[in-house]
């Protein structure tokens, strides 16, 4: 009550302060009604009207490289020309009001206006049914978005096409986004646009990112590649209304590491008004770019294998390569031929090599989606002989004693062997062999002889040691674990003498993958390991100042070990090195390198027994006394070709060795000093 005593005093500046502050709440409360009083229908109406819509921005996914930080996948900027529906609603509307049918009616003047009785005509819309109004204004944007395409097209030189259909289901579905009309555009389509753009025409630019291989088909076999895909991932959230193109890894390693490349997706919030066109745009969670993925690859050697491929047998042979280090399992090359450019699936092809592209996918014989280096299966042939050897040795076989080869009394001047009533025949003349000569000119009676003595149940049990009709881990879910008989298959009742026979020459029931031979040969060179193969090296955040660590793939990891002298192991590789430089393998060779080789040709037959094809091999590696790599080259040929493992594959294992000492003259220094 006290103020009340006060305001009763006559204090004039007092009155003056009370009637401010009522004349205050006055204003407050007339404010306050009219806002949820009189507006309220009208705010009411602007939240019906008025919506957000959610967009799925992509990530930026991360890159592949080589052992040295060389590119072979990343991304690039797109330019697109996009219509903006909401720049081109008054063009819409002014179409249609331009379109919409009128009719003159005649009005008489006021009956007032007697002096002049002349009518006059009043322009009016003529009256519509809905569905003739719903179609004029169809045809009202259509009018004006093919004329500005039309515009377009002769802006940047570029033929453009402009379908109804989609242009239709893209007004009715996401008029708050671009709507493009000519995409991945060229530096001089971007100039020509830039110079004659105009803000406010309805058309403008936007950059959407690409994947791109900038090695073309180099390695694709190895990268795989990626097809459109802009699905939610794990932890991602699943709706959204409208999503801007994205991939997904689909086989190789962008496939494999498809979610450590690909990143999280972000979110922009667009507020659309009632017609369904953009009004503001909110920045919501930002993408989580993709992390790069660092492989074992080097660039130059993997480029000097598939060069020489190319060069000697030509870019649709079907062929294989795999170059490894024997004393930690990395793989530098992986070549599997033919190849498709993977930049043909992200659509970053001219139109001719599109073209090129879809002829190879089509042809079926040729297959290019598969990798010959880890998927194809191939019957070995004698580069399977230096494991039947090596059982050999250790079951006590002298390899000086000599093993007579008969003549084959089909083909004079030819050895052969007999098993029972059949004669397997032999490349190789008759004489004596001992081991380093029967490895040396490769003799299939040799092996056979000393195979059976030996027994198919050790040579199936040194097999097993090196993990033959087992995957190798280096590409999960693209690769064959090839074919080979088990102790319980070689041991049963249907097994014959003549099926161990053509295992013992690497024929018959097996087939081996070309990164199973690298492998299998590596093991060979580094005393006994066979190692688990690596690809990847480590997988890094694509900021190198983020402060998170990057995940090391260990190298060198033991797989297990075969378990034999190395006395062995020394007779076969000194026996390996006499085929390099003394046998049929000698095109490989390459001054100063000491290379221990085996050559191999084995006949593919059909389901009836028709020889339809044969695989040519060259497996090595060097240098003789401290190996550090292996080489082996893979070749598929008709059935009438002539030739053989050491003309059709040792000469490209010799560009591949070259490139080698190139890249690390020391294995040169350590054959000088082995001698």
């Amino acid at each position: 009550m006290l103020i009340f005593d006060e305001l009763k005093k006559n204090d004039p500046q007092l009155r003056l302060v009370a009637m401010a502050i009522a004349a205050g709440f006055f204003v407050l409360m007339a404010g306050l009604w009219w806002v949820q009083i009189v507006s309220a229908g009208e705010y009411q109406s602007h939240l019906e009207t008025q919506s957000y819509r959610t967009v799925r921005i992509p990530a930026m996914r991360g890159k592949i490289l080589d052992c040295e930080g060389r590119v072979l996948a990343e991304n690039s900027p797109r330019y697109n020309l996009s219509l903006y529906f909401g720049d081109l609603s008054g063009a819409f509307q002014a179409e249609y009001n331009h379109l919409r049918p009128t009719e003159y009616i005649k009005k008489s003047p006021p009956i007032w206006e007697f002096w002049d009785r002349t009518p006059s005509y009043v322009q009016k819309n003529t009256p519509l049914q809905k569905y003739q109004i719903y179609n004029l204004k169809w045809q009202a944007r259509y009018a004006v978005a093919n004329d500005l395409v039309s515009k377009m097209s002769q802006t940047i030189g570029q033929p453009l096409t402009f379908n109804y259909t989609n242009f239709a289901r893209a007004y009715e579905s996401s008029l708050y986004v671009p709507y493009p009309i000519a995409q991945n555009l060229d530096p001089v389509e971007v100039a020509r646009f830039e110079e004659n753009y105009s803000p406010g025409t309805g058309v403008d630019m936007d950059v959407q990112t690409t994947r791109v291989y900038p090695n073309g088909a180099m390695a694709e076999d190895v990268l795989g590649y990626v097809r459109q895909d802009d699905s939610s991932i794990q932890d991602e959230d699943a709706f959204f209304n409208y999503r801007l193109p994205d991939y997904s890894g689909v086989v190789g390693i962008e496939g494999s590491y498809d979610k450590q490349l690909h990143g999280h997706a972000g979110e922009d919030y667009v507020m659309v008004n009632n017609l369904g066109y953009s009004q503001t745009n909110d920045i919501g969670n930002q993408p989580e770019p993709g992390h790069n993925v660092v492989l074992t690859l080097d660039l130059d050697i993997q480029r000097a294998a598939e060069q020489s491929l190319q060069q000697k047998q030509g870019p649709d042979v079907h062929a294989a390569i795999v170059v490894m280090n024997v004393r930690n399992g990395d793989v530098l090359a992986m070549v599997s031929s033919p190849a498709v450019d993977p930049n043909f699936f992200a659509h970053n092809l001219p139109p001719d090599e599109m073209q090129k592209q879809y002829a190879l996918l089509e042809d079926t014989n040729l297959m290019p989606q598969i990798n010959r280096a880890t998927d194809g299966d191939y019957a070995p042939g004698s580069i399977f002989k230096p494991i039947v050897g090596l059982a050999a040795l250790e079951d006590g076989l002298d390899p000086n004693e000599n093993y007579h080869v008969d003549e084959n009394p089909k083909r004079p001047g030819k050895g052969c062997i007999r098993i029972g009533e059949r004669i397997i025949g032999d490349l190789v003349p008759p004489g004596d062999y001992n081991f380093k000569r029967a490895i040396e000119m490769s003799s299939n009676s040799y092996f056979i002889f000393y195979g059976l003595r030996t027994g198919i149940q050790k040579v199936v049990a040194m097999s097993e040691k090196f993990h033959f009709g087992e995957r190798t881990g280096v590409l999960p879910g693209q690769e064959s674990k090839g074919i080979f008989p088990s102790l319980k298959k070689v041991e049963g009742r249907d097994w014959r003498e003549g099926d161990s026979a053509y295992i013992c020459f690497g024929q018959g029931q097996m087939a081996v993958t070309p990164i199973q031979i690298a492998v299998a040969y590596s093991a060979i060179a580094n005393g006994g390991y066979v190692l688990w193969p690596r690809l990847v090296q480590r997988i890094e955040p694509q900021d190198p100042h983020s402060g998170e660590a990057p995940v090391i793939i260990p190298s060198g990891v033991v797989r297990d070990q075969i378990g034999v002298s190395a006395r062995s192991l020394h007779i076969l590789q000194d026996a390996m090195l006499g085929e390099t430089e003394e046998g049929s393998g000698h095109q490989a060779q390459v001054p100063g390198l000491r290379i221990c080789g085996k050559t191999g040709t084995a006949q593919v037959e059909n389901e009836k027994g028709e020889q339809v094809g044969q695989n040519f091999w060259f497996a090595s590696f060097a240098p003789y006394g401290d190996p550090k790599y292996a080489v082996i080259v893979a070749v598929q040929k008709p059935a009438n070709y002539q030739g053989f493992g050491g003309t059709v594959c040792a000469p490209i294992a010799h560009d591949i060795y070259t490139e080698l000492v190139k890249k690390d003259p020391s294995i040169l220094q350590t054959v000088a000093s082995a001698n």
